[in-house]
């Protein structure tokens, strides 16, 4: 499409853009200079920032007569709006002047609608009831609307979302909260209970998986007391049984069963020969031996067969190894055969008693160790015999093994911050302290994500390790864990403690620094006061000790100066030691009361003091005598007193202090800061066109409305600015022009169709 007028001559490739989010289109301006004399033209796009439009080349120089051509590439952020959007393109002649001609195109971006959801804690161990703050963010150029719904794999959870729906704008983030309740659970150890939230929309939909780790109300170490308890008063009632039916009242009537007695052959043959039976009946009574006669095979009492002990240790610690199995195998005519087990214990020992004296073979072993024979073989070929001797002990038989490499995986929560907090997280193995070697053990890092999740893996194993947790302006957390071969160990939520601040500064009055002033603020419910000294450093103020991050006021008062004060805000760990008070001796007040045209208060109106070295600043009242503003310190002179408030037009008014009588109150009216576009649409023969969509925009928002039957069109409030205004007809723009808009006043634009061709 081409536009020709008293300028050059231009003519479009195409009259409509379509841009991707983030993306950019290009459009190609044929320019011929009509002129007389040789001419340079440059571009600039109506309606987008400066920096969305580039032209190639910048400045295009043309002969009289002569063509050249404009590369225009257009740029859009991925938020921009989604939808139709005019663009006027204005082409400057150096010879002409601005806008020596125009050319009218479309920028089409499409909808590319996206949601992301972000849960902490995304784990929560509670009894019953948790609460999960779900971040909802729109990560697309549409606005949502989003229903937030929430369930669990059992259905026995019971679950709500406040607010249940949501309205996001491009780029707009929101927090809801889920609320869970599970039935109270009485026995058993924790539950993880599988909670999947979900946000849908016509657009876009996510979820995110949420778990919900249920304590029982009786846990497992009591339940296990409760046992052991039960089972050593049965084992007790039992004891006492047995003495009373062994040992009777009176001497005379004290029995014991026969099996209370050990029986052997030779025992069994002499009671045979004193009692003058027959061989048969001996071994009858051999054969028939009551119990707790010796056995013959499997494994002999304590005391009477063979012990071998021992430690366990781990290869890159040196550390006892616990909960490890140990077998005795014995050589048999069918292959080895498992006579004995046991597991070693905390400090790393193990005892196989009971044993038949004999040699055995040592195995160790458990889920994450590979096994190891006797002494440090991996299989049955390398191992070496152990000897058991009856009623000995045989001792030594240490082993050292090797775990496979385990992982450790956690999550840090560096409380309220605002943005995601990187923390570096470090583990040490506890053994380095007691090594001997030059060489100390490898130290592991990883640094945590968005989400302060954390992994650590290939850490050697068995051993203890000690996790260090770092993150500037937090102080160091450490944690002791103890990681058995091949575990994936999960550490514990690790919440982070902010590093105290504090606020220092000089108060000066009059260009010199005072001593003696007051400084005070609060922490919590407690005021914590400082001086300032009158001599060394005088003026010079510290409160240390600050809890961080935290928003602090701090108020200034010496005797015969006006009280001041300053808000100062600490991030974590800040320390603000250059803050600057002045404070003014013989001072005045003004006080007054902010209007909106109709006459009501307007508060959050910032209230500048001029005619000072530095300039005083506040707000009007928000809350209570809205509008209301104080001004105090004020030295006797004149001053000016200038409001500004978004929507209205800046306001500046004198005020006269005097050292003796009070300034009266001041009412100051502020004037609406929003203009109105209005004109007339007429057809291509200056008739009045009624019924037509005029739209005015500035690429970002749109304002409509509709010519009436005189052709006439208002659009109000709309903000100081320079707008594009078109009119559609059929979808297609067949006139428009730029207006520039002024604060409470009327921008003309008055728009004639083009006729049809």
């Amino acid at each position: 499409m081409s536009r020709v007028g008293t300028g050059p001559r231009v003519t479009a490739g195409t009259g409509r853009l379509d841009v991707e989010p983030g993306g950019s289109a290009e459009v190609l301006l044929t320019v011929t200079n009509t002129a007389e004399v040789i001419d340079g033209f440059t571009v600039r796009a109506v309606g987008l920032p400066p920096d969305a439009v580039t032209a190639r080349p910048p400045l295009l120089s043309l002969f009289p007569d002569a063509e050249g051509t404009i590369a225009v590439a257009v740029t859009v952020p991925p938020t921009h709006p989604a939808g139709r959007h005019p663009v006027v393109v204005a082409v400057d002649s150096q010879h002409a002047g601005p806008a020596a001609e125009t050319v009218d195109l479309d920028l089409v971006v499409p909808r590319r609608p996206s949601v992301a959801l972000a849960a902490r804690p995304s784990v929560v161990r509670t009894r019953g009831r948790a609460e999960f703050a779900v971040e909802v963010a729109n990560r697309g150029n549409t606005t949502l609307d989003l229903t937030c719904s929430a369930a669990d794999a059992d259905r026995a959870t019971a679950l709500r979302f406040t607010p249940a729906t949501l309205r996001l704008g491009p780029g707009a983030v929101a927090t809801t909260l889920i609320t869970a309740r599970a039935p109270r659970r009485w026995l058993g150890g924790d539950l993880d209970r599988s909670i999947t939230a979900q946000v849908s929309g016509p657009d876009a939909e996510a979820s995110l998986p949420l778990t919900l780790r249920q304590r029982p109300v009786v846990g497992r170490g009591l339940l296990t007391v409760l046992v052991l308890a039960s089972i050593v008063a049965l084992w007790a009632t039992a004891f006492l049984l047995g003495i009373t039916q062994v040992l009777g009242a009176e001497p005379a009537v004290k029995t014991a069963p026969a099996s209370f007695f050990a029986a052997t052959e030779a025992a069994a043959a002499t009671s045979a020969e004193s009692a003058g039976t027959s061989d048969d009946a001996a071994d009858t009574a051999a054969a028939g031996a009551p119990a707790g006669a010796l056995p013959k095979d499997g494994l002999l009492p304590p005391g009477v067969g063979g012990t071998i002990t021992g430690t366990v240790t781990g290869a890159a610690s040196g550390e006892p190894v616990g909960q490890l199995t140990v077998e005795a195998l014995r050589r048999t005519p069918d292959g080895l055969v498992v006579v004995s087990s046991a597991a070693s214990q905390a400090d790393g020992g193990y005892t196989l008693a009971g044993l038949f004296p004999g040699e055995y073979l040592l195995r160790f072993g458990a889920d994450g160790y590979p096994p190891v024979w006797y002494p440090a073989a991996p299989d049955e070929a390398g191992a070496e015999p152990v000897a058991a001797a009856a009623q000995r002990t045989t001792d030594g038989t240490d082993v050292v093994v090797a775990g496979e490499p385990a992982s450790i995986t956690g999550a840090v929560d560096p409380g309220d911050a605002a943005d995601p907090v990187p923390a570096t997280v470090t583990a040490r193995p506890a053994w380095a302290a007691a090594t001997d070697s030059d060489e100390a053990p490898a130290e592991y890092t990883a640094t945590t994500g968005d989400d302060g999740s954390y992994t650590l893996a290939g850490l050697p194993a068995p051993g203890t390790y000690e996790l260090t947790f770092e993150a500037d302006g937090y102080r160091p957390a450490t944690v002791v864990e103890h990681l058995a071969g091949g575990q994936q160990r999960f550490v514990s939520e690790v919440r982070l403690a902010t590093g105290d601040g504090q606020i220092a500064g000089v108060v000066t009055g009059g260009g010199r620094p005072l001593g003696g002033v007051t400084v005070s603020t609060t922490v919590g419910d407690e005021a914590v006061t400082a001086g300032t000294p009158t001599v060394g450093e005088v003026g010079r103020f510290v409160l240390p000790g600050l809890p961080t991050p935290g928003t602090y006021v701090l108020t200034f008062v010496l005797d015969g100066y006006t009280a001041q004060t300053a808000v100062v805000e600490l991030a974590a760990g800040q320390a603000v030691t250059d803050l600057a008070v002045s404070l003014t001796g013989g001072a005045g007040t003004v006080t007054g009361t902010l209007l909106t045209p109709g006459g009501d208060g307007l508060g959050g109106a910032a209230v500048t003091v001029g005619g000072l070295a530095e300039p005083v600043t506040t707000t009007t009242l928000t809350d209570g005598a809205v509008g209301g503003f104080t001004v105090s310190g004020l030295a006797p002179g004149a001053y000016t007193l200038t409001f500004e408030h978004e929507g209205y037009q800046p306001q500046t008014v004198p005020v006269t202090v005097s050292g003796s009588a009070v300034t009266p109150p001041l009412t100051v009216t502020m004037l609406d800061g929003l203009g109105r576009v209005g004109g007339r649409v007429t057809d291509a023969e200056g008739d009045a066109a009624a019924g037509l969509t005029v739209e005015v925009t500035d690429g970002a928002t749109v304002w409509s409305t509709t010519s009436t039957g005189g052709g006439r069109y208002v659009v109000a409030e709309v903000p100081a600015g320079v707008y594009t205004v078109s009119v559609r007809v059929g979808g297609r723009v067949r006139a428009s022009t730029v207006a520039e808009v002024e604060p409470a006043a009327d921008a003309v634009a008055n728009l004639r169709l083009e006729a049809v061709r």
